[in-house]
C-alpha cells in the first residue's frame, strides 16, 4: 500500500499522494488533482513529504551508467551512485533521467542502464528519426509551395492512399491543411501535377475488388439438360457487350427466355458463391468490367460464345390479353446467335422475332394499364479507347424494347413459378410512384417521372412491383453479373434437382444474403456512376471547346438543364426559362475532384 505523503509517478508525471480511504488523492505537478487506485501509480520515494521537491542539478550520470551498464538498479541505488545520497529530490532526478533516456530506461520499479551496443542502436534510431522528421518538414514546406522533386514519392504515397480511399486518415494531409476528405487529397494531387485526369480513384474508393476472383467453379454436371438446339435463339445486346447472359426464342406457341446457367457450378456456400455475395455484382467501368464471378464462368456459361450453350430456359405461354398462362423452367442446351440491337431491328418485321415483338407490344400495353411507368432518358456510352476517354450518345432501337419486355416477362414468370411451389425466393418489389397527374410532356416530363419513383427492395415476401405494373417479380436474367439473380437460379435449381439431396435456402438465410449484398451493391452503383462522370469530365477537359444542346427539365432561380449528348445535367441561372426550352450551352470548366462541371449559355 502506498504510504501517506509518498512521492509517486502517475502517467509519467510526478505527484504527491495522500490516503483517501481505499484510494489515493494525488496532487499532480502542474496543479491537477485526481483520485486513483494504488495500482495506478509507481512509487518514486516512500516519503512522507509535504510537497514535491525540486530536482537537484548536476550529478554524475555518466559514471553511474558505466558502473551499471547492462543491469538494473532501484531508484535509491541509482541516486546514491549519481548524487552520493538517497533523497526524494535525487530519486526524482534519477526517475526523470530514466524517463527521458537515452542511457537509462524505466522498467517497472527498476531502472535499466542500457548496454553499450543497445545504447548505440537506440542512438542510431534517434538520429534517423530526427533526420526523417527534418526531411518530412522539408517536404511539407515544399509541398505547400507545390515545389515537388524526384524522391518525394514516399511522402506522396500517403496522400494517394487517402485519395484512393485506402486510408481513412493521413497525418501528411493534416499537415498540408487538407483534412481527411479523399476529394481534398485528390484535388491537391491534381493541382501539384502528381495525378492527371487519367487517374480515376472511384473504383478503389468503393472497396470493390479490382480484378476478377481467382476461384475454382464446380464441375460440369449436365444431367437432365434438354436439347433445344433446333429452336433458333438470339442474344441481342449492344454491339460492345462482352458478357451475353440472356437470349430469346419463339416456338410457335410460347415465348422462351434462355438465361446463362452458372448456378450449375456456383452452388450455395461454395467459395465462388461467397465471393459473389461480397461483390454483389459485376463492376462496369469505362476502363472495363470487373466480373462478379471467375473468368471461367463466362467462358463456360456465356450464351452464344460456343456452338451450343448451357442455359436455364423459361418457357412462358401467354393468354390473348398478354397475361401469363403457364410457366415451365428447365436446364437446357441452346444454340444462340448473337445480334446487336441494330442488326436485330432489321429482323423484327418477319419470322420469330416479329412474333416476339408482337408479344412484347401486348405485354407493354398490359403493364401500362396496371400503372407501369416507362421512363425514357437520354443514354450515353462512356469508355476508354487506348487510354483516352470517349463519350457517345446511345441510339434507341426497337429491338431493345422487345428484349427489355422479354426480361420483365421472365422475371414475373419466375416469381409466379416460385410462389406456386412455396419456394423461398428473392422477390423484387417497388411501391407505387407518386401521382403523375399534370406532369409536363417531353424530356422535362421524363425527369419529373423519375423524381416520383420509389426505391425498389428485395426480400422473400412476394409483393407487387408497381413501377413495372406486375403483381410479383424477381430479377433472374443476369446471373453472371448480379448476385440476386444468381440466388434466384440457385433456388430454382434446388427444386429442379429434387431427389439429388439439394435443398432450397430458407427465407431467413435468403434475407441475410440479400442484406449483405445490398450494401455492396450501393457502393458498386456509386463507383459506376462516379467513374462515368469522372471520365465524361476528363473528356470535356480534353476538348478545345465543347458546345451542345441543353433542355430545361426543371425551372427556378437555378434551372436544371439536361445535356442529352453527355448523359448529365447542370444548373443554369435564369428564372425566365420554360420547361423543355432548348439552350445552347458551352463547357466552362470542371472540378474533377468534386465531380462538378460548369456550363454557360453559348
Amino acid at each position: 500500500m502506498v504510504a501517506d505523503g509518498a512521492l509517486v509517478a502517475y502517467k509519467n508525471r510526478p505527484a504527491l499522494a495522500s490516503r483517501d480511504g481505499d484510494r489515493l488523492a494525488l496532487a499532480i505537478q502542474g496543479g491537477d488533482h485526481i483520485r486513483v487506485r494504488d495500482k495506478d501509480v509507481s512509487v518514486i520515494h516512500p516519503g512522507p513529504l509535504s510537497a514535491i521537491p525540486s530536482e537537484p542539478e548536476g550529478g554524475d550520470f555518466q559514471t553511474a551508467w558505466e558502473m551499471l551498464s547492462g543491469s538494473h538498479a532501484g531508484l535509491g541505488e541509482l541516486a546514491e551512485l549519481v548524487f552520493g545520497r538517497d533523497g526524494a529530490a535525487e530519486r526524482l532526478a534519477c526517475w526523470r533521467r530514466a524517463l527521458e533516456g537515452p542511457a537509462f530506461r524505466l522498467e517497472g520499479d527498476l531502472v535499466l542502464a542500457l548496454a553499450a551496443d543497445e545504447l548505440a542502436r537506440d542512438e542510431d534510431k534517434r538520429r534517423k528519426k530526427e533526420g526523417e522528421a527534418a526531411e518530412r518538414a522539408d517536404f511539407v514546406a515544399r509541398a505547400r509551395a507545390l515545389a515537388l522533386r524526384p524522391g518525394d514519392e514516399r511522402w506522396l504515397a500517403e496522400l494517394e492512399a487517402l485519395a484512393l480511399g485506402r486510408a481513412q486518415k493521413s497525418k501528411m494531409a493534416a499537415e498540408l491543411g487538407l483534412g481527411d476528405e479523399p476529394g481534398a487529397a485528390h484535388a491537391w494531387l491534381l493541382k501539384a501535377g502528381v495525378w492527371t485526369p487519367s487517374v480515376n480513384p472511384h473504383p478503389a474508393r468503393s472497396g470493390h475488388p479490382l480484378k476478377a476472383p481467382d476461384l475454382a467453379l464446380g464441375p460440369d454436371d449436365d444431367t437432365g439438360r434438354v436439347d433445344l438446339g433446333a429452336m433458333p435463339a438470339w442474344a441481342i445486346d449492344n454491339a460492345w457487350s462482352h458478357d451475353p447472359d440472356d437470349a430469346i426464342s419463339w416456338d410457335g406457341q410460347a415465348v422462351w427466355v434462355h438465361v446463362a446457367d452458372p448456378a450449375q457450378a456456383v452452388t450455395p456456400g461454395c467459395p465462388a458463391d461467397l465471393e459473389a455475395a461480397n461483390r454483389s455484382g459485376t463492376l462496369y467501368l469505362p476502363e472495363g468490367a470487373i466480373p462478379m464471378l471467375p473468368d471461367q464462368a463466362l467462358e463456360r456459361f456465356g450464351l452464344g460464345l460456343s456452338e451450343r450453350s448451357r442455359a436455364l430456359s423459361f418457357r412462358v405461354e401467354l393468354g390473348p390479353d398478354g397475361q401469363i398462362a403457364s410457366v415451365d423452367i428447365q436446364p437446357s442446351w441452346v444454340r444462340v446467335t448473337r445480334l446487336s440491337y441494330a442488326q436485330a431491328d432489321g429482323q423484327l418485321d418477319s419470322g420469330p422475332l416479329a412474333e416476339l415483338a408482337a408479344r412484347a407490344q401486348a405485354r407493354t400495353a398490359l403493364r401500362a394499364q396496371a400503372g407501369a411507368v416507362d421512363i425514357e432518358l437520354p443514354e450515353v456510352r462512356v469508355w476508354l479507347d487506348q487510354g483516352q476517354p470517349r463519350v457517345e450518345p446511345v441510339n434507341r432501337h426497337r429491338s431493345a424494347s422487345v428484349v427489355r419486355e422479354m426480361m420483365v416477362l421472365a422475371g414475373e414468370a419466375a416469381a409466379r413459378w416460385a410462389f406456386d411451389r412455396g419456394l423461398p425466393f428473392p422477390y423484387y418489389s417497388q411501391e407505387a410512384p407518386g401521382s403523375r397527374d399534370g406532369l409536363p410532356d417531353g424530356l422535362a416530363g421524363e425527369y419529373a417521372k423519375r423524381r416520383l419513383m420509389r426505391a425498389g427492395m428485395a426480400g422473400p415476401q412476394p409483393r407487387a412491383h408497381q413501377g413495372l405494373g406486375v403483381g410479383m417479380y424477381a430479377q433472374v436474367t443476369s446471373p453472371l453479373r448480379r448476385y440476386a439473380d444468381l440466388l434466384c437460379h440457385q433456388q430454382i435449381r434446388s427444386i429442379l434437382a429434387s431427389g439429388s439431396g439439394a435443398t432450397p435456402l430458407p427465407a431467413d438465410e435468403l434475407s441475410l444474403r440479400l442484406a449483405r449484398s445490398a450494401a455492396e451493391a450501393s457502393a458498386v452503383r456509386r463507383a459506376e456512376r462516379d467513374s462515368e462522370l469522372h471520365w465524361t469530365l476528363a473528356w470535356l477537359m480534353a476538348q478545345n471547346a465543347w458546345e451542345g444542346r441543353g433542355v430545361v427539365v426543371q425551372t427556378g432561380a437555378d434551372a436544371l438543364v439536361a445535356l442529352p449528348e453527355l448523359g448529365m445535367d447542370t444548373r443554369v441561372k435564369g428564372g425566365a426559362l420554360a420547361l423543355n426550352q432548348e439552350l445552347r450551352l458551352r463547357f466552362l470548366g470542371a472540378n474533377l475532384a468534386k465531380l462538378d462541371a460548369r456550363f454557360g449559355t453559348a
